[in-house]
């Protein structure tokens, strides 16, 4: 592993480990099935091995690595199977999401929406995929909250981190931060015409593009 890894800001040094090595997860640096070592890692980032275990065991429960007693900590694999069926369900339960708030949604969420758009946009020209990622969990995070079914929100909950290293892996392929963008906008735009149906078909869309753009680029086990 290169040490391209950096900790700033004033984060508990547990988060800050965390955030490191995720980023390096995401941009593709650290690839599935690689090994981790607690020592090397803390070695590289000045800290101690508490801090590095504590990240390690964040990112276990969000599914980017994995740990075993006898294989240590590895980057965990993704297989086909489990990208197509997680997105089925997430297609789904977004489009759902996005019909009830277009019923509920005020203009201060819609400008939220509207800003969290902009951020993306801004990222995305700067191949800043980390932070293209957050924002496009605020957006659909911000969906979910406005449609107010709690239910829906705790299945979708329970979907989390799966779909996040999912989202890490589309939003990493070439030009998929641009018309994941441009999708976000229209479901904006049906959200703000209050167009349930819209919303729904296009939330739909958005998430089966995901899946499309997954398989097309052959992410295999």
């Amino acid at each position: 592993m290169e040490n391209n890894l950096r900790i700033e800001g004033y984060e508990l040094l547990s988060q800050k480990v965390y955030r490191a090595l995720k980023i390096e997860i995401i941009k593709g640096s650290l690839k599935p099935g690689t090994k981790l070592s607690e020592a090397k890692i803390a070695e590289q980032l000045g800290v101690s091995r508490t801090p590095v275990r504590e990240a390690i065991r964040e990112l276990a429960a969000e599914g980017f690595v994995k740990i075993s007693p006898n294989q240590g900590v590895e980057i965990s694999n993704i297989s086909i199977e489990d990208i197509q069926e997680v997105l089925q369900i997430r297609a789904v339960l977004e489009g759902l999401a996005a019909k009830l708030a277009a019923t509920k949604i005020t203009k201060e969420k819609i400008k939220k929406l509207e800003n969290i758009n902009k951020n993306m946009e801004k990222y995305a020209r700067k191949d800043d995929i980390f932070n293209v990622i957050r924002e496009s969990e605020k957006f659909h995070g911000l969906i979910l909250g406005i449609c107010g079914n709690s239910r829906l929100i705790q299945i979708r909950k329970n979907l989390n981190d799966q779909i996040h290293r999912y989202r890490s892996i589309s939003l990493n392929i070439l030009g998929r931060p641009k018309y994941a963008l441009e999708e976000h906008i229209k479901i904006t735009e049906a959200l703000k015409q209050g167009d349930s149906a819209r919303a729904d078909e296009l939330s739909k869309i958005h998430i089966e593009n995901v899946l499309k753009n997954l398989l097309t680029h052959e992410i295999k086990k």
